[in-house]
């Protein structure tokens, strides 16, 4: 990711912190009726002892687990979305740390589980840089879980990698400039797991009523851990 476009992500994300939690406090976005038990039930189908949230935000996910018994940790490159977090989980553990600093700084270590939960904005450098310092934190059959807008119902007619605009529309709030993304085709998701040493099986929860795909979870581990 160029600074330009890394700079945009964050200030984004620190502008549009408060409204962006009220929104899930209310649990008023539609798709996550369906994919937020998505990722919490793929994430203890892996009974994980230790859990790295990577992207937690203002820390649902978090709480979340912590509700289920576990411990997690969480972990944003937003100062504002992780004041936040401490501040609806006083006893959780939350660290506001860039990915590219995980391997200099790393707040946990022998990870069971590593959870990105629509917290992945950038291009294939970028997450080959996270991709490869989560190998020195995932224990050897440690598994990273990626949860995603499903390429197929995101695209808008152009599925090509590349990076996209986003917008905030039809989300209330007193919501400001969005932040780029880069879009990845499920072959581009799939080239990028296998470049960086996961082997992956994936998910793909769908609206009830519809049927239309609205994430994809990639369930990804460290090719032959478990040979």
């Amino acid at each position: 990711m160029n600074n330009r476009q890394e700079q945009q992500i964050l200030d984004s994300w620190n502008e549009n912190a408060r409204p962006w939690a009220r929104l899930i406090q209310r649990q008023a976005i539609d798709s996550r009726r369906v994919t937020d038990p998505a990722i919490v039930e793929a994430i203890l189908a892996h009974q994980p002892a230790r859990v790295l949230d990577v992207g937690c935000g203002e820390g649902w996910l978090c709480r979340t687990l912590a509700e289920r018994g576990l411990s997690p940790i969480g972990l944003d490159a937003t100062d504002a979305l992780i004041r936040l977090a401490r501040e609806q989980h006083p006893g959780g553990q939350y660290h506001c740390l860039a990915y590219h600093e995980l391997t200099r700084q790393p707040p946990i270590s022998d990870v069971d589980l590593v959870v990105c939960n629509f917290s992945l904005f950038g291009d294939d450098n970028s997450l080959g840089a996270l991709f490869a310092s989560l190998h020195t934190l995932l224990r050897p059959a440690g598994t990273l879980l990626v949860q995603t807008l499903h390429p197929l119902t995101s695209c808008h007619g152009n599925y090509r990698d590349g990076w996209r605009e986003s917008s905030w529309d039809g989300f209330d709030g007193d919501f400001r400039s969005a932040p780029p993304w880069y879009f990845r085709t499920l072959a581009g998701w799939t080239r990028l797991f296998r470049q960086q040493g996961f082997a992956l099986y994936l998910d793909e929860p769908a609206h009830p009523d519809t049927g239309q795909p609205l994430s994809v979870i990639f369930h990804a581990t460290v090719q032959g851990a478990s040979e």
